[in-house]
């Protein structure tokens, strides 16, 4: 393989590593933003159901200091509207993490086929480093008593 052609194939692999290692810090910064977004969720979840838990148990004390009937109607009514509403957060929020998750696990799949990627294309490049510093060696005259 003439010096030229080296260089070229150089040139070709150099250009496709960076633009694989590219597309590996850009997935990295998804997988992060995601993590993030996944967190986030979960934390507005847990605190979500603690203020739920909370005004739950406020509407059953109250129903139970309370004597009289049609309040007492009104308070589970109010308890029924309330967990129904509460099932509705906490499903639309459950969704949501579960929408990420499937999202993130596609980019840990992408993330893999990039990392196998740069490995090949490093191997790749490598190869034809050591080729052309082989190639270099047997141009180079050898002078007798010199080595």
């Amino acid at each position: 393989m003439g010096y030229a052609l080296f260089a070229a194939r150089k040139l070709v692999l150099d250009g496709e590593l960076n633009n694989a290692q590219l597309q590996q810090t850009q997935r990295s910064n998804e997988q992060y933003y995601l993590a993030t977004k996944t967190l986030s969720l979960q934390q507005q979840l847990t605190s979500m159901n603690t203020a739920q838990s909370g005004e739950l148990a406020d509407l059953y004390n109250k129903l139970s200091n309370t004597n009289d009937s049609d309040a007492r109607n009104s308070i589970n009514a109010e308890i029924k509207s309330k967990e129904q509403e509460f099932e509705t957060e906490i499903d639309d929020i459950n969704r949501q993490i579960y929408e990420v998750s499937i999202k993130e696990n596609a980019i840990e799949m992408e993330v893999k086929r990039l990392d196998t990627q740069v490995t090949t294309l490093q191997q790749q490049l490598q190869s034809v480093e050591e080729a052309e510093g082989q190639c270099v060696d047997r141009a180079t005259p050898k002078f007798k008593g010199l080595s």
